[in-house]
């Protein structure tokens, strides 16, 4: 084994701000491509099939963004030495756990089509393309690792390019059914998970394999933990929530939160390009605190103006966004804004001790953050509804934030750069 001899590569500033702008760009990419998905199928089928197509894209969410993307994704973009050295190898370990993941889903959804739900041909179908669905996702952090965001963005271009085109297809030249809406959806998106392979190269029969996820597997475990905690928060909080105060107070609280999506997309987009900064920097405390504070700042000025807008939005707007479940939102509107003002006042400091590969630390405050999520979410819902639930969550995030910028300083104080990688993560492929 040996280490790596890659030197620290100072970044300007202005060279950060526009690969963040770049970063930014992308993620506002994919967050259209997945809010066109649910808009157009939420029109073009009845509900109970846009309940199914929720089903089968809540599985994909949940394998790529809870598995795929925290155990390979999260963990080359704080490794970038890795993307520029050996991204097959990246590549081999993605598709082989994609492979798995689709081979589950697959089995799940012939087991629910034996059973005799519309559920099962589309899960089916999802879990076939799965590989290629994954291998798009870690090409895009792939490209962010190499400090090439461009090539994010076109992966994510074709995706909702070949999207739009074949929704328009469909709906052209044949009947709109959850089949070929999904098969549309997963399709497009498993031919730009091809592109990556046009970008990087088709992974050797050495590459392979999960040796690369084996060596980094030291972090790579502790990011799923950490990653999970958002959708324990989705599920638990949602579950809870239903029992506690009703299938309405979930349907509201769910729904306002989309409206957050603008801050919520700017501020992953610039926490990934600073995540990414640091780590390929080996930065000390004042080039951390730089690429902090530029994360935080343009996550409070999202912030504000995305408080500013809910707050004057007129009612046929938000008729045309939410539909009929506008007027159970609009009461939830200015706590939806100090929602998004205390997740902005975090903003930059996971995304700086991941730089410094602190998964250890991350992992701790993501599983206490998701406690105080979870139980702002229910006592408030029990309290008040929904409103409660909303101010809950604010309680919540605001001791997080607190929990978040307490161990910053405690790291700062006892590291003034890049910890080295410790042996389980130096070894060569």
């Amino acid at each position: 084994m040996a280490q790596s001899s890659e030197e620290p590569v100072p970044v300007r500033p202005s060279t950060a701000g526009r690969r963040a702008s770049l970063v930014t760009f992308d993620q506002g990419i994919s967050s259209a491509s997945n809010l066109l998905v649910l808009i157009w199928i939420a029109h073009a089928l009845s509900a109970a099939d846009f309940g199914r197509f929720s089903l089968v894209f809540f599985v994909w969410v949940f394998t790529q963004n809870g598995l795929v993307r925290s155990l390979v994704s999260s963990t080359v973009m704080v490794h970038p030495e890795d993307a520029d050295e050996r991204p097959r190898s990246v590549l081999g370990a993605a598709t082989l756990l994609s492979l798995a993941v689709g081979i589950f889903c697959m089995v799940g959804g012939a087991g629910i089509w034996w059973a005799g739900s519309d559920v099962g041909p589309p899960l089916l179908l999802v879990g076939a393309l799965m590989p290629l669905l994954g291998v798009q996702d870690v090409g895009r952090y792939l490209g962010i690792a190499e400090s090439k965001p461009g090539r994010a963005v076109v992966l994510d271009t074709i995706w909702l390019v070949l999207l739009v085109g074949a929704f328009v297809a469909v709906d052209i030249v044949h009947d709109a059914t959850l089949m070929w809406l999904v098969a549309a959806w997963a399709g497009s998106g498993a031919v730009s998970g091809a592109w990556v392979f046009v970008q990087h190269g088709i992974p050797r029969a050495r590459e392979l394999s999960l040796d690369w996820l084996r060596h980094r597997w030291h972090f790579s475990w502790r990011s799923l933990v950490a990653s999970s905690s958002s959708a324990a928060v989705a599920l638990v909080g949602s579950s809870l929530m239903a029992i506690v105060s009703g299938p309405v107070a979930v349907a509201a609280v769910r729904a306002a939160l989309l409206l957050e999506r603008p801050s919520t997309t700017v501020q992953t987009a610039f926490a990934t390009s600073a995540a990414t900064d640091i780590a390929r920097e080996h930065s000390d405390n004042a080039g951390l605190l730089r690429h902090q504070r530029r994360t935080m700042m343009a996550s409070i000025a999202v912030a504000a103006i995305n408080m500013a807008v809910l707050l004057v939005i007129p009612d046929s707007v938000g008729k045309i966004l939410l539909g009929h479940v506008w007027h159970i939102v609009q009461p939830l509107l200015l706590v939806v804004g100090f929602h998004v003002a205390a997740i902005a006042a975090q903003s930059g400091v996971r995304a700086a001790l991941m730089g410094r590969r602190q998964i250890q630390s991350v992992m701790v405050v993501d599983i206490t953050g998701t406690v105080l999520s979870i139980v702002g979410l229910v006592v408030g819902a029990a309290l008040a509804d929904a409103q409660g639930a909303m101010w809950g969550g604010v309680v919540g995030q605001t001791i997080t934030a607190a929990i978040w910028w307490v161990v910053l300083v405690r790291h700062l104080t006892q590291h003034e750069s890049t910890p080295q990688p410790e042996p389980a993560d130096t070894a060569v492929i």
